[in-house]
Order: structure tokens, then sequence, then C-alpha cells
């Protein structure tokens, strides 16, 4: 892997939040570095449409988005007391997959808006992390080589509103342990219901804001399928594909993608529950 050359830029909110409140624009940052890496980071940004700071962390996470752009892959898991919905707050974009993760890594427990990397560092105090070091814990990850290599091959059919899809996996280095593939869809460019209190008093509730990145369900399921049970030498690879999964009709196929990650599904590893390498693709 050729070496990577990243300057560490904290995030100034007050300085990136030139943004429209009332929802996020995809503004590229012009001093982003270029990173030659084929790492790719997973960001699970734990959000709810009631709590008022959440806008903030998903300006953050598009920052993030745009200036590393082919190294973030960016997922919002809407879970917890702040997403569950009332007669001001209709738009339910709770999934079951979401809130089993949010039940399994506490992260509602511990105050939304907050965030995974990678979901590295599982059972410690520093597991969950606040959107203004997602940053500097990302470059840490974009320092070391990628384990593994995802490709995903979509096809979808309007008519029928299934899809199709094909994940290989390439072990890039030798791997020790047990490995899960996991496959989700998640969904742009919604609008609904949010509180934002970076608008002044009174008018803190946007009816219109756009939610990105938004996990709509396993394509699999929530934690995944086995692929390398006794570990993996340098190349070995394996194809898992999923047919007939039905598109819900209220999502918008050109706005989904699928999410495919590899994670560390041994109990007894010290890294168990991390991402090892995750990409996405359109559904169309």
């Amino acid at each position: 892997m050729k070496s990577i050359v990243v300057y560490i830029t904290f995030i100034s909110i007050s300085l990136a939040f030139c943004l429209r409140c009332d929802y996020v624009k995809n503004v590229k940052d012009p001093k982003a570095p270029e990173i030659e890496s084929s790492r790719k980071v997973l960001i699970e940004d734990y959000t709810g449409h009631k709590c008022g700071n959440c806008p903030a962390a998903a300006i953050a996470l598009k920052y993030l988005e745009n200036k590393y752009p082919s190294n973030v892959v960016p997922l919002a898991i809407h879970a917890g007391f702040f997403a569950t919905v009332n007669s001001t707050y209709t738009t339910n974009l709770q999934t079951t997959d979401g809130n089993a993760y949010d039940s399994q890594f506490g992260n509602s427990a511990a105050g939304n808006p907050n965030g995974l990397i990678n979901r590295v560092g599982y059972g410690t105090g520093g597991f969950i992390k606040s959107y203004t070091s997602w940053e500097s814990e990302l470059v840490k990850l974009l320092l070391t080589k990628a384990r593994f290599e995802i490709k995903i091959k979509n096809s979808f059919s309007s008519t029928s509103s299934k899809l199709n899809t094909s994940i290989t996996v390439k072990s890039l280095t030798n791997n020790s342990g047990k490995y899960k593939l996991v496959v989700l869809l998640s969904e742009d460019s919604i609008i609904a219901e949010q509180l934002d209190y970076n608008l002044p008093s009174g008018s803190q509730f946007i009816s219109n804001y756009q939610f990105n990145h938004v996990l709509r369900g396993a394509v699999n399921s929530t934690w995944g399928d086995a692929i390398f049970t006794i570990g993996a030498v340098s190349n070995d690879s394996i194809v898992k594909s999923y047919t007939n999964f039905s598109l819900n009709p209220l999502y918008n196929p050109a706005k989904c993608h699928v999410i495919a990650y590899v994670y560390d599904a041994d109990p007894l590893s010290p890294t168990y529950y991390e991402i090892l390498q995750v990409e996405e693709a359109k559904v169309k």
C-alpha cells in the first residue's frame, strides 16, 4: 500500500455550519488530502429526530464524507428515545436491526449524538465516540493496511422492486480467526421532521429536514453470515449472493445503497465486533 499523507484537521462546527440549516448540502472540501489507501471506514451516526444536537453530527459526518470520499462509508442509525415517534415527529426511521445495534453497543443510552468508528474498541471505555473526535479516529485507521477487499455487484428490477446483490470478499493477507459479512440497505434524501438547536428559539422544529445515509435494514441478517470460520490465507475469496430482496415501495431505489462489511466475529478476540473492511454501492 502506498504511503498515506494525512493532514489532521479538527472539526470546527462553527465553520462547517455555513450550510443551510434545513438540510445538509454536499460541499466538497477543497483542502481534502489525497488518501492513497484501500482501507475504508464505517462511521455510524446514532441519531434521532427529537435530538436537537444531532444535526451537528450529521454535518460533521458530511464533512468527513466529502473530505475523505474514497475512504468513508456513512451510516445513520435512528434508535433509542430520540428516534421514537409522536404526534409532532411522525416519521419512523427506526429499524429492527438498528435497534439491535443500539441495544448491543449502548449508544443512545450514552446520549445522542455519538457514533462508532469501525466499532473499534468494543468493551472499552472509549468505544463510543463523540462526533467531534470522529476525524482523528478515522485518520488512525487510514494509516493501517486493509486486511480484506469487498466488491459489490447489484442489479435491480424496477418492475418487481427486487434487488439482487453479489458480494465478493477477498482476504488481502493471512487472517486468523472468525469473520462474518453483514449486508445492509441505506437510503438518502428522506424528508421528515427534525429538531435543531442550532436554529433560533421558536424556529428549531424543521418539517422538511433532509436525512441521509439512513439505515433501512439488513439484506442478509442483523449480525451477518459466516464467511471465514477458521481464518483465511492471502488471496482466499468467497462470494455471497442475495436474490429477490424486496425494497419497500416507499423507498426510492435511486437513493438507496447496499453497504457490506466484514467484522471480527470471534467473541474471544480482543477486536471482537471490529469492522475490518466496508464497501457501498448504489442500488441503481
